[in-house]
């Protein structure tokens, strides 16, 4: 069943003024949000969010890891939310990104998981 499109504008809405309210340094940018709205879907690889969104594969990742902690220079960075999952696939040698606990939680709590 479809949401209406006035019930997802305002799911919309709440998302983007939840990920603002949150971010303490970088404001959310577009590209992060339609990001995690195709992985509040299912889980994607890198390769399926380039074809989804028609970016190019180093600025989903920047994207990417301004939602999930990553190791840099052998630190720990951590994003002012956390939202994002990165694993590799098993067997494979692709990274798939999936939701995190905190991902889904806001998701379900603005209507859109």
């Amino acid at each position: 069943m479809a949401m209406p499109k006035e019930k997802t504008l305002t799911a919309f809405s709440e998302l983007l003024r939840t990920l603002r309210y949150n971010s303490k340094s970088n404001k959310p940018s577009a590209l992060q949000v339609e990001l995690l709205m195709h992985v509040a879907i299912k889980p994607r690889t890198y390769e399926e969010l380039v074809l989804l969104t028609g970016s190019h594969n180093g600025r989903i990742s920047r994207a990417i890891s301004g939602m999930t902690p990553i190791i840099e220079n052998e630190e720990l960075v951590r994003p002012d939310v956390h939202l994002l999952d990165r694993k590799k696939k098993t067997g494979s040698l692709k990274y798939e990104v999936s939701l995190s606990k905190t991902g889904e939680d806001l998701m379900k709590n603005i209507g859109l998981y």
